[in-house]
């Protein structure tokens, strides 16, 4: 893996947890803030055995186990990674994810692998080809299964959440965005950054205060929590 930030207290919802980050990922968002990550530019490989094992001695500060990227489904080994992890100390699992893998995200599940899974939603269907490092044409498919399948379990929690990037939530977007998270548990909205994106030419514009309500009170209209972070 290419980080670990040891403790966080705002990464696992209610939990203390350990954060693992991995570098790489098969989408290129604008406004992304792990760039480094996404483009894995000489990060320095941290192993995980060394974490884990510094995870067991110190147990009792921890409540949990977050992996993060980047793209934590692209890593070869990241099924053994995460039995490993769970063997070893017992702490529940969180995968960030942007869902381009249903039938790992369908065996982490299955397999009692994880705990809790927080989903990227980024944009509508429509503007996802956009993003996307091949051409694969079933990607956009791919977002679909993997939102279906945590809306239809029961097994674990899981969360939607989105960056309000502008260029990508506007208006023709939002009955898209609204069909994709509809029904599910928890939405989150989170302010984007235009501090700190993949490519200098983003957009530099935010939605205000106000706006961000009034996608909360769309929201909220499908969903059963929508939140903004």
């Amino acid at each position: 893996m290419q980080g670990w930030l040891k403790t966080s207290f705002i990464d696992y919802p209610g939990k203390i947890a350990s954060v693992f980050f991995y570098g790489g990922c098969n989408l290129r968002c604008e406004f992304c803030h792990n760039g480094e990550l996404v483009l894995q530019n000489s990060l320095e490989e941290t192993s995980e055995d060394v974490v884990i094992a510094q995870i067991k001695k110190k147990q009792h500060l921890y409540e949990g186990i977050v992996l993060t990227g980047g793209e934590p489904t692209l890593v070869p080994h990241i099924i053994a990674i995460i039995k490993k992890a769970k063997e070893e100390t017992g702490l529940p699992i969180k995968l960030d994810t942007n869902g381009t893998a249903p039938e790992k995200l369908e065996k982490l599940i299955s397999e009692g692998l994880v705990d809790y899974v927080a989903m990227d939603i980024k944009t509508s269907l429509t503007k996802y080809p956009k993003l996307f490092v091949t051409s694969n044409t079933n990607q956009v498919d791919y977002i679909k299964r993997s939102v279906a399948l945590l809306k239809n379990q029961d097994k674990v929690g899981y969360e939607f959440r989105s960056t309000v990037y502008p260029p990508y939530f506007e208006e023709s977007d939002l009955q898209e965005i609204a069909d994709l998270v509809k029904g599910a548990e928890h939405y989150f909205l989170q302010q984007y950054n235009p501090r700190k994106t993949l490519i200098e030419n983003a957009c530099k514009d935010v939605f205000q205060a106000v706006k961000l309500s009034e996608l909360q009170e769309y929201f909220s209209k499908v969903v059963k929590h929508c939140e903004i972070r």
